[in-house]
């Protein structure tokens, strides 16, 4: 069986390097698919913290607003009870001391129903709010959901391709020898998907660093397989 010419191994190489870019492509893009989950999630998250904020406000201002109804109530029920003690007293004295505190229960009852007032102006808003929020909450889980499916579905397919390129890559590979493959390999890995570069006039297409003449005699030479001193890519030329 001839040996292999490292022009023919280097054109194989070309070849399984396209597959190595999409398959880094590809695992790149299957990587990140967590993170935008996070993301999603998080962003969510923060929408439904400030839904569960408005409610708390909301119960919290209800709740103002019936302890300052009660506090009504309470002194209403008091100036009618004060009310039906005028009529039993019998002196000035209690009589001027019963219409003196109704008059301080009322001017209380006046600023209590100012209040409340205040408090339903506040409910009102925070009401607004707290639908406008459980919209865009429905609205930002429709989308949580369908980003999910989607990333999914996505994820799948890219690793069903991945699968596919991978078997495509060791068919391509299989026909280079051992060395040469095992060389390509170890580069590829640490390289992301960059093992083999074209030398462009006197300097590596990768790194730029300028090769040294009697390298660069080599590689034109084609006799052996020349890695750049540098980046310890293989280099290639036309």
């Amino acid at each position: 069986m001839p040996t292999m010419g490292i022009q023919e191994s280097i054109d194989i190489l070309k070849r399984a390097q396209e597959i190595d870019s999409e398959i880094h492509r590809f695992q790149q893009e299957i990587d990140s698919i967590p993170e935008i989950l996070r993301h999603l999630t998080e962003e969510f998250d923060k929408e439904k913290a400030r839904w569960n904020q408005l409610e708390s406000d909301l119960k919290q201002t209800q709740l103002r607003q019936r302890e300052k109804e009660k506090q009504l109530l309470e002194k209403e029920e008091l100036i009618k009870k004060y009310d039906v003690q005028l009529m039993q007293v019998k002196t000035n004295k209690e009589y001027s001391a019963l219409q003196q505190e109704m008059a301080s229960l009322k001017a209380d009852n006046s600023m209590i129903e100012d209040q409340i007032l205040a408090i339903l102006d506040e409910v009102d808003r925070i009401q607004t709010s707290f639908r406008e929020e459980k919209t865009r909450l429905g609205e930002a889980e429709r989308t949580l959901q369908e980003k999910k499916k989607e990333l999914g579905e996505r994820s799948e397919k890219l690793k069903a391709d991945l699968d596919s390129l991978k078997q495509k890559r060791t068919e391509i590979l299989s026909q280079v020898p051992p060395d040469t493959r095992h060389l390509y390999d170890k580069i590829i890995q640490k390289k992301e998907g960059l093992a083999l570069v074209h030398a462009e006039g006197e300097s590596c297409g990768a790194c730029r660093i300028r090769i040294r003449p009697q390298v660069l005699n080599e590689l034109k030479l084609k006799e052996a397989l020349v890695v750049c001193e540098n980046c310890s890519r293989i280099l290639y030329v036309d």
